[in-house]
């Protein structure tokens, strides 16, 4: 029995990097949800805010004894995943305040198709014949999705966020290419310290506010309720593991490997809109 357990427990350890892109798939499914139910009720800036505040809180774990390991290069990698960090977060929150987030989960996370050609021009990273079907797979349905005049007929965007939402999605996509690709450069260079990331984002995103705050200055809902502020809650605690599963997940796989696992989230995101709420799916 104690051979057996020792047996599974290493092969899971083995493949820690593709449990906890799951993991992290599945606790960004739920906070996609999350989030769209809350903007309902309170402004994007105040999630992106709290958000913010709750990624300054990993100082206490940052690894210190890597100071010694820093480079120019590596303080130029730490910064950029910080601001693509910043841009996923700011793109994420108004891209699932929108209606259908199973349409808006598969446009974000067309990045495979970004980090599988980044991976292998910048990192060399291997692609495999099983990530190139899944990939094409992946990119076949955010056309389908997104509708597009040339494919369907017609000047309209299938997309129900329109062409403003079609865009804030896509651009999601490509922060979170972005920062998977640099966070990997960083493992590739042995200064990979997903504390240090997240801090670094949150200080980006806190002195860049007060420019999202004037952007959403005359329409701010602020929080009201208990309810808001038990959503508000929630989204920040599920939204911290699902950001620390696919850290946890960058340092032992590639970053197309990730990438592709996150796309499980599209369908948990249409599974617990079709459960949870009164939202479309098509």
């Amino acid at each position: 029995m104690a051979p057996t357990s020792g047996f599974l427990l290493s092969s899971l350890y083995a493949q820690r990097g593709i449990v906890f892109a799951f993991l992290g798939a599945t606790f960004f499914a739920f906070n996609s949800l999350v989030v769209n139910v809350i903007t309902k009720r309170i402004s994007p800036t105040i999630i992106i805010f709290a958000k913010l505040f709750a990624y300054l809180s990993p100082v206490a774990f940052i690894r210190w004894d890597y100071s010694d390991r820093y480079r120019p290069c590596d303080v130029l990698l730490i910064v950029f995943v910080g601001l693509s960090g910043l841009g996923v977060l700011a793109s994420a929150v108004i891209a699932f305040s929108m209606p259908q987030i199973g349409s808006t989960s598969a446009i974000v996370f067309s990045r495979p198709v970004i980090c599988v050609i980044l991976g292998k021009l910048l990192l060399d990273e291997s692609i495999c014949i099983s990530d190139a079907v899944l990939v094409f797979l992946n990119f076949v349905g955010v056309v389908l999705i997104s509708e597009p005049s040339f494919l369907f007929g017609g000047d309209s965007v299938g997309y129900e966020g329109g062409i403003v939402g079609l865009l804030v999605a896509v651009s999601c996509a490509l922060f979170g290419a972005s920062q998977f690709i640099a966070s990997r450069k960083l493992v590739q260079r042995d200064t990979y310290d997903p504390a240090l990331l997240l801090l670094t984002t949150g200080i980006i995103g806190m002195a860049a506010l007060p420019v999202i705050m004037l952007v959403d200055l005359g329409n701010l809902q602020y929080l009201k309720t208990a309810t808001d502020w038990g959503l508000l809650a929630l989204s920040v605690v599920v939204c911290g593991f699902a950001i620390a599963c696919t850290y946890l997940a960058l340092h032992s796989e590639k970053a197309s490997v990730v990438s592709l696992i996150a796309t499980s989230e599209v369908v948990i995101s249409y599974s617990l809109q079709v459960i949870l709420t009164e939202d479309p799916v098509g």
